[in-house]
């Protein structure tokens, strides 16, 4: 492994839309940097970062990271492709909050689109430097300035290191900007004449960008008319690790042209750890990411492996750290040792003796250590915050598909959401059904297939189950809430009365205290509030839980021998179920913001469609050779679109979705919600 030093060590995320070519990309570096013997070929899953089977029966679309270590020319890189279908996504964002600098993989015949777009706006809220590489340079319809203006769009300043020589069925290679040279499939040779001046004005472009980054090199510029090559170099490293320019490359991945430009500039203009964004501890102080400091990292991936268990991947932001070190999982306090370290090199695992500042390596069973937690030194080592991880957006009921299969399934889901932290599972506490969260559709079905084949579990997966909540409309005074009982010796008596109000959209649950003159006594009010906070899970309507709603305890009664806790909490609780059945309920439903990417001739039709869905269009916008429809649209009329796009556009089309905020639903269908519902409770009631 690398004797490498931290400046000369580069960690970098393949970002950008599903199928644009970023694996194909990252099989072309590690062949032409020597790490891998061959090329290998995504369509049939060949290729040294295609490690999963779901992957190879997806013809090799990824659906989770997959990571590669490998030196090149005195540098040690680490490369992380990351998946571009929406579903699977968020894995690459986890990803970009761990590592330096990312690499934006663009189609030269569509630009960018959402998934580009998506992580590009991750990478640039993080302040990372970046390269674009526009990919497919040989397919009918390529337009290399097209997809450059559509990076720009999305608020970078591209700016080429490259031009393309020909397009589509005639690319033959890239003339290199720095060098002034061309690079074809055969190798590097000089300039084709006719490109010449073109070469000339895109070199100047290049150097004007340069100068306009910095003061002194812009008075300079503006005095001579050109900077020396020095300058220029200087500038651009600059420049680059600012994140002021995003150099773009053209090629075709899957022919590896275009390949050796990307990999210097790989080397050369993106930040080593100690140029890289700096990173702050959770109180604040800045993280020296020297290797003699107290050592500090963060998972940003687990991986389920046949052998060793749960492998934690994890990226080293301080400090040097050997095999068998005891460390703190800074996240929740614990004291773990550290087994082997691992170089992770696609499929295979290399072991090494230490790691330093923006290494990435891997260890076997760390226990309770999750993707996104950090890890510090036992001793002054700096907290840092744990990565964020997206939250998931639909859910499925599932259920074992053999009886007895219940706590299999159970143990079995835990270990998926381990290595997967943005599926989740619980229960409905009305229905009592297990419901497993995920980012999507596609997302929750290659979960089930995961199961399958890792822990030979077969599951039966229905409809999604909608997360509606209740709320109130309007206010009610003074509601009596009373238990009293009398048997025999020490009774329980507790009355409060409670007024309930609507709080605003998203405010959720306030619980005030009025009570004057020791109608209830001090010790137990909080009580009262205990039974009311108990009471907000099952609304009146249909059994959801109860959201943005005020409850005032204004007034009580009390006995000194038989008034508790016990007493009191079942009189909140009895007080505000009588008080919101009064209130006029009704249901809120969660309402999805909707990003869609399709062809322009499909337009109409989605439009048309997300009408009838009750889906509010807020804008649509070109980009690249097709449009972008944003919308809100209700959950509920969303579980199934991604079969309903692929019809509607041929399979061109790519959305994604985020939880926007509830709203009330209108009153037919609330009705049947409510129906349905309750029917579901009787029936389950029944069973017991």
């Amino acid at each position: 492994m690398k004797d490498v030093a931290v400046a000369d060590t580069r960690n970098l995320a393949l970002v950008g839309h599903s199928a644009d070519g970023k694996t194909s990309l990252g099989e072309a570096i590690l062949w032409k940097a020597g790490a891998i013997g061959a090329q290998g070929s995504v369509p049939a899953g060949s290729t040294a970062l295609t490690t999963l089977p779901e992957e190879k029966d997806r013809q090799g679309a990824s659906v989770s990271t997959a990571v590669f270590a490998f030196d090149w020319q005195g540098k040690h890189v680490t490369l992380v492709d990351t998946p571009g279908d929406p579903n699977f996504q968020s894995e690459g964002q986890i990803a970009l909050h761990a590592l330096d600098s990312a690499l934006l993989v663009v189609s030269a015949v569509d630009g960018a689109k959402v998934g580009s777009e998506r992580m590009w706006r991750t990478a640039s809220e993080l302040g990372m430097a970046a390269l674009a590489f526009v990919n497919g340079m040989d397919r009918d319809r390529a337009d290399f300035d097209a997809a450059v203006e559509s990076i720009a769009k999305m608020g970078a300043r591209a700016v080429p290191l490259a031009i393309p020589i020909g397009a589509g069925p005639g690319f033959a290679g890239v003339v290199d900007l720095l060098a002034m040279r061309a690079v074809g499939e055969k190798g590097a040779g000089d300039l084709p004449a006719e490109l010449a001046d073109a070469a000339r004005e895109a070199r100047a472009n290049l150097v004007e960008a340069v100068a306009e980054c910095d003061d002194t090199l812009l008075e300079h510029y503006l005095e001579a008319g050109e900077l020396s090559e020095d300058e220029m170099r200087r500038g651009l490293v600059a420049a680059v690790r600012a994140g002021k320019i995003v150099p773009v490359f053209p090629g075709c991945a899957t022919r590896a042209i275009g390949v050796e430009p990307l990999l210097g500039a790989l080397a050369e203009l993106l930040p080593s750890p100690l140029e890289a964004r700096a990173w702050t501890s959770e109180s604040g102080e800045p993280v020296d990411p020297k290797p003699d400091a107290p050592f500090a990292a963060v998972v940003f991936k687990s991986v389920i492996d046949r052998f060793q268990g749960l492998l934690s991947a994890f990226r080293v932001v301080a400090g040097t750290i050997h095999p068998d070190t005891p460390i703190l999982d800074a996240t929740t306090g614990n004291r773990i040792r550290l087994g082997k370290l691992h170089l992770l090199r696609g499929h295979e695992h290399v072991e090494v003796p230490e790691a330093g500042p923006g290494d990435v390596v891997a260890v076997a069973k760390l226990k309770d250590v999750h993707t996104g937690h950090a890890l510090s030194a036992e001793k002054g080592g700096a907290k840092l915050p744990a990565l964020p991880i997206p939250r998931g957006v639909l859910s499925y009921a599932i259920a074992a598909k053999a009886k007895g299969d219940e706590d299999k399934l159970f143990s079995s889901l835990a270990r998926l959401v381990e290595e997967d932290p943005t599926l989740h599972v619980d229960r409905d506490p009305n229905t009592g059904q297990f419901l497993l969260t995920g980012m999507g559709e596609l997302h929750i079905r290659i979960a089930a297939s995961r199961l399958k084949r890792m822990f030979n579990l077969e599951i039966d997966l229905s409809r999604p189950k909608v997360p509606y909540r209740e709320t109130i409309t309007r206010k009610v005074e003074n509601v009596e809430g009373k238990l009293k009982k009398q048997t025999g010796g020490k009774g329980m008596f507790g009355v409060c009365y409670v007024t309930v109000e609507p709080l605003p959209r998203g405010a959720g649950f306030e619980f005030v205290d009025e009570i004057v003159g020791g109608a209830i006594p001090r010790n137990l009010i909080p009580a009262v509030e205990k039974g009311v906070l108990e009471a907000l899970p099952h609304g009146p309507l249909a059994g959801f839980p109860v959201v943005d709603v005020r409850v005032r305890c204004i007034d009580g009664k009390h006995h000194p021998v038989d008034s508790n806790e016990m007493a009191f909490k079942l009189a909140g609780s009895f007080g505000f179920k009588a008080a919101t059945e009064q209130a006029r309920p009704t249901l809120l439903e969660p309402v999805m913001e909707v990003e869609i990417a399709i062809p322009d001739e499909s337009m109409g039709d989605v439009i048309g469609d997300l009408n009838s869905r009750r889906g509010r269009v807020q804008a649509t916008e070109s980009r690249g050779s097709g449009s972008i429809v944003k919308a809100q649209v209700p959950m509920s009329e969303m579980l199934e679109y991604a079969s309903i796009l692929t019809s509607l556009t041929g399979g061109k089309g790519a959305f994604h979705m985020d939880f926007s905020h509830y709203e009330e639903m209108p009153a037919a269908l609330r009705d049947k919600v409510v129906e349905e519902a309750r029917a579901q409770a009787a029936k389950a009631e029944s069973h017991h």
